[in-house]
């Protein structure tokens, strides 16, 4: 006569399929709801504004989607790993002082401008992540400082009124349009589908996932977590110096005051999407989704006549009801989480 398995035999692998399961759910309804808030939007937004479809509203969509995307997955990359990244929109203003100040207009020195940008935003990042790594400062006290630090250096630099003219090489990058698309839109394409590979194929992006996830028992495994946060703090720096290109190519002229809604816009997006601000959970994705979804919000607004003070209730009210909402989505999960993280089982 045969006997079945042990019942503990048989209920692991069920187990773990049905664990595999919720997973998969919970991840598309991660993406659903916003996809589902941004159709709902669309529909609103042709019901309240009918000339919201036209051509010029439509390509002012795109842009901002290009540029507050370069910025988002910049701040998707340090959310992963349990940071927040405030000096973005620092960054960006520093980019267009240097280009500016350094090139002034003269297209041949741009090259040496962009040189130099690309060198303090990696710096400014590279600032960043020392602070959060080697001195266990809080990335959104270390990051804060830093963007009160260039905001100190542009306006001594500039003495409070930036002069100097954008290069007209420049411009396409801005205003330019490949196959009918804003420029701006397919860098961001570009840059949200390497990311999307490193991310999701490749063993760096599983070493920066345990990173946020639980970095102790990551940094015990072997992995250099310190390296990594360090690095995406980093890529976000250069990835800040890539939309203040943008920016500047876009307006022509030197106001570095333009750039500070990126950092609450950065953070909206990215959180509006679904990336978690505990970090270790979120796709490239999802940022794509909230990036669409706060452009349209933005230019809905701007539709309706809101200015910009009006724009920044929207996005730090969205923050904030993202921080509700996976608040009150983890709470329940809580102590399995800190059992996690303190290694006990």
């Amino acid at each position: 006569m045969t006997t079945g398995a042990p019942p503990t035999e048989a209920a692991g692998p069920a187990r773990a399929g049905a664990s595999a399961g919720r997973d998969v759910v919970r991840r598309a309804l991660s993406l659903l709801a916003p996809l589902a808030g941004l159709a709902v939007l669309l529909l609103v937004a042709a019901v309240t504004t009918p000339g919201f479809y036209s051509a010029g509203v439509l390509q002012l969509v795109l842009f901002q989607i290009g540029l507050i995307g370069v910025t988002a997955v910049g701040q998707t990359l340090v959310l992963l790993v349990g940071g927040i990244d405030l000096s973005i929109g620092a960054v960006i203003g520093l980019t267009t002082v240097v280009i500016a100040e350094h090139s002034r207009g003269d297209g041949e020195r741009l090259g040496v401008a962009i040189l130099l940008a690309t060198a303090a935003g990696a710096g400014v990042g590279l600032l960043n992540g020392l602070l959060v790594v080697r001195r266990q400062v809080p990335a959104f006290v270390a990051t804060f400082a830093t963007f009160v630090l260039v905001q100190g250096v542009i306006t001594a630099w500039t003495r409070g009124a930036p002069s100097g003219n954008i290069p007209g090489e420049l411009s396409p990058l801005g205003i330019g349009r490949w196959l009918g698309i804003p420029v701006p839109l397919w860098a961001f394409l570009v840059v949200a589908v390497v990311a999307g590979v490193v991310l999701g194929r490749t063993g760096l992006g599983r070493r920066l996932y345990a990173t946020g996830a639980n970095e102790r028992a990551t940094a015990l495994s072997g992995v250099r977590t310190r390296w990594i946060i360090a690095g995406c703090f980093v890529a976000s720096g250069l990835l800040a110096v890539l939309a203040g290109l943008i920016n500047a190519g876009y307006i022509g002229y030197v106001d570095a005051r333009l750039s500070r809604s990126l950092d609450p816009n950065s953070v909206a997006a990215a959180v509006i999407g679904g990336i978690a601000l505990t970090g270790g959970r979120g796709r490239i994705g999802q940022t794509v989704v909230g990036v669409t979804l706060l452009a349209v919000l933005l230019a809905w607004l701007r539709q309706l006549g809101a200015g910009a003070g009006a724009q920044l209730v929207v996005s730090g009210a969205v923050i904030l009801l993202a921080v509700w909402l996976q608040g009150s989505g983890w709470a329940a999960r809580s102590p399995r989480r800190i059992k996690q993280r303190d290694g006990v089982r």
